[in-house]
């Protein structure tokens, strides 16, 4: 069940992050930055083991991957505008750190 919450926590964290970015976009960015980490964060904590921050974070990368490609009617959530670009990068690099800090 840990891993079944882990990975539902990290693909709800990827939805809002994804609405959340390009959302009045310096501070949208943030937010959906900030919250993603400290949620990958605390599911380590919690569970008291860095397995479920990764598997957390897989999920959100997974669900970020998804809504940077072209959907049915080519829609993009994620554009390759700045708050895009920054989000996958950033992003990446929070998650990798958040990771690889002791649970």
């Amino acid at each position: 069940m840990k891993i079944i919450y882990s990975a539902a926590l990290g693909v709800l964290t990827a939805i809002a992050a994804v609405l959340l970015h390009i959302f009045y976009p310096p501070v949208g960015l943030i937010i959906a930055l900030l919250g993603s980490a400290s949620t990958i964060w605390a599911i380590g904590r919690h569970y008291g083991s860095r397995s479920y921050k990764l598997i957390a974070s897989i999920a959100w990368i997974l669900i970020l991957w998804r809504a940077s490609s072209f959907g049915v009617g080519n829609e993009l959530l994620v554009q390759g505008n700045s708050e895009g670009t920054a989000l996958v990068f950033l992003g990446f690099i929070a998650l990798f750190i958040v990771t690889a800090l002791p649970a």
